[in-house]
């Protein structure tokens, strides 16, 4: 017989690799008008992502097509960020988990028809997950070298949507707001949301939510 120690073990740790593969995936949320993308251009680190397309008001299915700019082609569209199925108004479906390296792409929809957006893939930047619970971030205190950074704010818990502040320290009223680390999307319960990149130099700041509310924490670049 198995011991069952040691099958509470195994189950821990494949419980535990599974949790860490799915953490190192993005998630973006890109929602469809007529005619149209909200989300008109983005620009990401590189590693895995998986969008989640939703339809808002066009009145037949859509889709979406992610390609390397100015090959897009069906046989150059990659495979991986169709849909697994098409969206209907008022729903959304997700993609497949899409490896992207730097680069330039595009995004559109065929079906509803909308322009081509362009998605750039940006080396050197890193990427820094925050999550929120109600009230507070997970991650109270940062330490980052000077560099690029791209924060993806995720809401666990939150009954409504939050955002993401980053501020010099001691000067946190809306003008001095680092406007590129504004969240590209309000993010809701169960959600994550991207920031555009941000570069710190050496110095303080603070990170926070004023819509969940939370204290601000200590953002250290050295």
């Amino acid at each position: 017989m198995f011991n069952t120690k040691i099958i509470t073990l195994i189950t821990g740790l494949v419980l535990s690799a599974a949790l860490s593969l799915t953490a190192q995936v993005s998630q973006i949320n890109l929602e469809q008008i007529t005619g149209e993308f909200t989300t008109q251009e983005l620009t990401l680190a590189p590693g895995d992502y998986q969008f989640e397309i939703s339809n808002n008001g066009v009145d037949h299915e859509v889709g979406f097509v992610l390609a390397p700019k100015g090959k897009t082609d069906q046989a150059n569209h990659i495979k991986e960020a169709y849909v697994k199925s098409t969206v209907k108004d008022g729903s959304s479906s997700m993609t497949n988990v899409v490896s992207l390296t730097p680069g330039e792409y595009v995004y559109f929809c065929p079906m509803n028809p909308t322009d081509q957006y362009e998605l750039t893939v940006q080396q050197g930047v890193e990427k820094i997950q925050l999550e929120q619970v109600p009230g507070a971030f997970s991650t109270e205190s940062l330490m980052l070298e000077a560099g690029q950074y791209q924060f993806e704010i995720v809401n666990n818990g939150v009954d409504h949507e939050v955002g993401f502040v980053v501020a010099p320290k001691g000067k946190t009223d809306q003008p001095n707001h680092i406007k590129e680390a504004y969240v590209t999307a309000p993010v809701s319960e169960g959600k994550s949301s991207l920031t555009n990149i941000v570069t710190l130099t050496p110095g303080e700041y603070v990170y926070f939510c004023p819509l969940n509310p939370t204290k601000q924490n200590t953002l250290t670049v050295k």
